[in-house]
């Protein structure tokens, strides 16, 4: 076996002061988690016992699960929110569609953190809304449908394919 299998590639690491952007973001991401919480428990007296707990591709319900169900999303929204924050804070170990340089890591870097930050913001929306909309149903309203479902992939993908676009141009 090769020994350089083992070794991690040599990337620059460099210390890059966020952008005004990149923290209106970041703190707009938080408020979403806090509002997913505060929502949750300002309604919890309002909160059916039995919930939805899953939506098909055309924002049905398919599965059902008890009351404290609905903080499912919120755990999960905030566990992600934690990971991707953490991890935009080393650029210098994201994987690139091209090699990094001395020369073009700087442009890299802050393109792969920029696109962390704003996919965490787009789904930490979609969670707080997903957490609305398993309430809303289950106290038997209407849902968002399959437009819930396409918001949420385009904010998964959409964010990634510009900023590789953007990485590679």
């Amino acid at each position: 076996m090769r020994k350089e299998c083992f070794i991690m590639s040599e990337k620059p690491e460099l210390k890059l002061p966020k952008t005004l952007f990149e923290k209106i973001i970041e703190l707009l991401s938080i408020l979403f988690l806090l509002g997913m919480y505060g929502f949750v428990i300002l309604n919890w007296s309002e909160i059916p016992d039995r919930i939805p707990t899953h939506f098909n591709i055309m924002g049905e319900p398919d599965r059902w699960g008890g009351k404290w169900s609905v903080l499912i999303l919120p755990i999960i929204a905030t566990f992600l929110f934690k990971m991707m924050f953490i991890l935009s804070k080393f650029p210098h170990i994201h994987n690139y569609p091209v090699k990094v340089t001395p020369e073009n890591a700087e442009k890299l870097y802050r393109i792969s953190r920029k696109m962390l930050i704003t996919m965490n913001f787009w789904l930490t929306l979609f969670f707080a809304i997903g957490t609305w909309e398993m309430v809303n149903v289950g106290q038997g309203n209407e849902g968002l449908g399959m437009w819930y479902m396409i918001g949420l992939l385009l904010s998964i993908f959409g964010p990634m394919g510009y900023y590789i676009y953007k990485m590679i141009k």
